[in-house]
């Protein structure tokens, strides 16, 4: 199931309501950029993914991530690469890891990988257009190492430990540490 994180409706109004800018003098203009993609700005992107958190898991109560941004699909916009960590989202095997595509104003998930563990790295290997990456599997019962995912044309596997991930001894750059810095998340609680 793919989820979408809407942007709210006051920062698009407050946009609506900012001044225009004042038109440059030709001395100081400047030619546009040729066709350049820009990344979601960190503050306002990491804001998002936030309120996508709270969103699509309201019962978790505090949750911890790490978070990191790649462009894995070489369109010039990152990608956020979210590991999830707690007691409602870990088991014996690991815990889950996001993979979220800007989707316009809002984010789509291209990832939902259970039972993964850090590090997380990327390959400069590529399968359908994304980049392949790798995640620490251990625990559950399974064989511990590095499990190499490649997007299928739609999504990364969802279980680094069954067919089609595959294990490796390839890592690539890091992504999160096998040690991360986690942010503390505490839930909405609405008064009413």
């Amino acid at each position: 199931m793919t989820r979408i994180l809407t942007v709210p409706l006051a920062v698009l109004a407050l946009a609506a309501c900012s001044e225009a800018p004042e038109p440059a003098n030709e001395d100081t203009a400047q030619a546009p950029a040729e066709t350049e993609a820009v990344s979601p700005a960190p503050a306002t992107a990491e804001e998002d993914i936030r309120r996508y958190l709270l969103q699509t898991y309201p019962d978790a109560g505090t949750m911890r991530y790490a978070l990191a941004w790649h462009d894995l699909d070489s369109d010039g916009a990152d990608e956020a690469i979210v590991y999830l960590a707690g007691p409602y989202f870990c088991g014996s095997g690991g815990c889950p890891t996001l993979v979220l595509t800007p989707a316009g104003a809002m984010w789509r998930e291209v990832g939902n990988i259970s039972v993964s563990r850090t590090p997380i790295t990327v390959l400069d290997s590529m399968s359908n257009g994304w980049k392949d990456i790798t995640v620490a599997v251990a625990g559950g019962g399974g064989e511990a190492g590095n499990a190499l995912l490649k997007f299928d044309g739609e999504a990364y596997p969802s279980n680094p430990t069954v067919a089609p991930a595959e294990m490796t001894s390839e890592t690539g750059s890091e992504l999160i540490a096998e040690m991360p810095e986690f942010v503390e998340l505490e839930p909405v609680v609405s008064e009413g």
